[in-house]
């Protein structure tokens, strides 16, 4: 409003000038800011903690448990008992940044890696034991099909029986023990199928 314009109102009853917008510009938050607007540092039982871990509980269970062994409850019990205590020591800033899931994976795997190393060591062992097992399986199959005459005559007069029955089990007994003593390294070089090769050549060796 001009000069003229005012002086052309009346104090007591003239029209007021008219009222002007003032627009505020809203400044954007810092980091710092936008963490203590929601809690403190301590409040760990604020709604959006409790909604990042679950975020990041979700995360592991279908991003960074194993793929090659399975869980007992136990361990899958621990294993979240870990991350949480990683969730809770975090601060507000750690929480929701980006590096938290760098440490989620550190611990997952530290804690993981022990049990997968026992899981392995057990699966090894157990396949070492059934091929063993099968092993003896595979003595009928030779003397019935790759053992000649000759060769079933050379086994009966080492180890001194005539009977061809008790030749079978007396042959058994021998390939179990033997393949006992085998080196593991050894075993693990068939399976419960191609064991087979490896009993045959022990058996010819004793024709």
């Amino acid at each position: 409003m001009s000069a003229d314009d005012l002086a052309s109102c009346k104090i007591d009853g003239g029209r007021r000038p008219p009222l002007q917008l003032c627009y505020l510009v809203r400044m954007p938050l810092s980091r710092r800011q936008f963490f203590r607007r929601f809690w403190s540092p301590v409040d760990k039982d604020n709604p959006e903690r409790i909604a990042r871990y679950a975020v990041l509980e979700t995360y592991v269970r279908t991003h960074l448990l194993p793929y090659d062994f399975s869980l007992s409850a136990e361990q899958e019990s621990e294993l979240f008992d870990e991350v949480r205590d990683v969730l809770d020591k975090s601060t507000n800033e750690e929480l929701f940044s980006i590096t938290i899931r760098g440490r989620i994976e550190e611990v997952v795997e530290s804690t993981v890696h022990p049990w997968r190393e026992q899981a392995h060591a057990h699966t090894q062992s157990e396949r070492i034991r059934e091929i063993r097992a099968s092993a003896p399986d595979y003595v009928s199959a030779f003397l019935t099909l790759q053992a000649t005459p000759t060769a079933v005559e050379a086994l009966k007069q080492r180890f001194g029986i005539e009977d061809a029955k008790t030749l079978e089990m007396e042959l058994k007994t021998r390939i179990q023990t033997w393949v006992n003593d085998a080196d593991d390294e050894q075993i693990l070089q068939y399976d419960i199928f191609t064991v087979k090769d490896l009993v045959f050549a022990q058996l010819r060796s004793w024709c």
